[in-house]
């Protein structure tokens, strides 16, 4: 596959801040929604996307496919998104609710991890291949490049990722 020049607005804007934003507002509703609603809420996403951009098509909200799961007590949301096209698009972005399930919590008081893996620029391989995937941590609007990936990770392995990072936290 040939990499484009610069990312589709929509795919970055919905791996990058759509859903981060909306996560980081209401943590307990985003995991609500993903555990119940997940596609509309994926093509409700997409449109407003698509709305803010005006800019239609670049993404179908049936590629996207959701993982629901834990790292100790903590919800996780991993989402694969369409596949990458450029350099910075994410294959995945996953959403760690910093709260325990199995107690009770105050919406105020719940926040998250928002981590994506990302298609990357690294060194080339014997092939001269320099494709990788890069992990990366946000923090509010401030986006930390964390570790180049192997290029064949997949969500078992971006799971492992998140996990190995919360547990250093």
């Amino acid at each position: 596959m040939a990499i484009k020049n610069k990312p589709r607005q929509s795919h970055y804007l919905l791996g990058h801040e759509a859903f981060r934003v909306f996560a980081e507002k209401n943590p307990h509703q985003f995991f609500s929604i993903m555990a119940s609603a997940h596609l509309e809420f994926i093509e409700e996403m997409v449109q407003r996307v698509e709305n803010h951009i005006d800019i239609r098509g670049e993404i179908n909200p049936e590629d996207f496919d959701v993982t629901l799961g834990t790292i100790r007590s903590y919800p996780l949301v991993m989402v694969k998104m369409p596949q990458p096209q450029a350099y910075v698009e994410c294959f995945y972005f996953g959403v760690l609710g910093l709260f325990d399930v199995n107690q009770p919590a105050a919406e105020s008081d719940a926040q998250i991890g928002y981590f994506t893996l990302e298609l990357g620029e690294g060194e080339p391989d014997e092939n001269g291949d320099k494709d990788c995937k890069i992990f990366c941590q946000w923090d509010g609007d401030t986006h930390y490049n964390l570790a180049e990936t192997d290029r064949n990770a997949g969500i078992d392995e971006f799971r492992l990722l998140i996990e190995q990072r919360v547990g250093k936290e």
